[in-house]
């Protein structure tokens, strides 16, 4: 006779499976990081080449002997460092931004305790809710989706844990295109599909929303999507972890709330609450 199962032995269990989850989410991220950092990484070596042109430009005119130097070639010089500066700014800005994804990448495989810091929230949600959807359309080059964003700059730095958090906006984003991915299917006539995030601050507290114009959540099952392991997606398809983890990380680790509005056939609207 086998021995019994014991609640310890399903929580073991339970904890594996959310650590597969989690992994999981890291390999289907890996093909949206590869996308956003392809474009840093362009502008990086672009400026780079465009500025040893200009250093070979500026040779040419530190060569001169000073008597044959004229009002042009001062101002060339000027225009020529002017520019050379302008192309470092440029460099600077997409190395910071290689830097962030890549910082993303390893909070996101990390398994310790959450660490909170300062972090540019609006940023944050702009760069996981594209690396999320990049993440989609690179396992189905037909998906399209306009991400529209209105962010409050009064938000500023928030104390968050980052990578726990992407990983909310990762989920969120993921569901989101699902929903707008089942409605294409249906092919609604004049469908335009369209991700919404907005960002404002009430008082001590930051409102997070994000909107899809997928397929609606019926009213019976919006109670229970919050839920570990319930899933409205076809075998194979969801973990049902997801949202779960969404909401433990929104309540339990950054002490907010979360909740979802949803009209069948139109729209979906996740709402969220962090102390700011």
């Amino acid at each position: 006779m086998e021995p019994a199962i014991t609640d310890k032995d399903i929580a073991i269990y339970q904890q594996k499976i959310i650590e597969l989850n989690r992994l999981a989410e890291i390999g289907q991220l890996s093909a949206g990081i590869l996308h956003e950092i392809k474009n840093p990484v362009s502008f990086v070596n672009n400026f780079s080449r465009l500025s040893n042109g200009l250093i070979d430009e500026m040779r040419e005119l530190v060569g001169k002997p000073l008597s044959e130097l004229s009002e042009d070639d001062v101002a060339d010089e000027r225009e020529l460092l002017e520019t050379l500066s302008k192309n470092l700014v440029k460099i600077n800005e997409n190395g910071k931004r290689i830097e962030r994804i890549i910082q993303g990448m390893l909070a996101q495989a990390r398994s310790e305790a959450a660490v909170f810091e300062k972090t540019d929230l609006n940023q944050l949600l702009e760069e996981y809710s594209k690396l999320a959807y990049q993440s989609v359309r690179a396992e189905d080059r037909e998906f399209n989706v306009t991400l529209n964003y209105a962010l409050d700059p009064a938000v500023g730095n928030v104390s968050i844990a980052r990578g726990e958090f992407g990983r909310v906006i990762v989920n969120l984003v993921n569901n989101a295109c699902y929903a707008i991915n089942e409605k294409r299917k249906q092919q609604v006539a004049g469908f335009d599909p369209v991700i919404s995030i907005s960002t404002r601050r009430v008082d001590n507290e930051i409102e997070i929303l994000l909107c899809d114009n997928g397929i609606g959540i019926p009213e019976e099952i919006v109670a229970k999507l919050f839920q570990p392991f319930f899933t409205t997606k076809p075998q194979g398809k969801g973990t049902g972890l997801g949202l779960s983890l969404t909401y433990t990380s929104i309540v339990d680790t950054h002490k907010g709330t979360i909740s979802v509005t949803s009209v069948p056939g139109e729209k979906t609207e996740f709402k969220i609450l962090i102390p700011a």
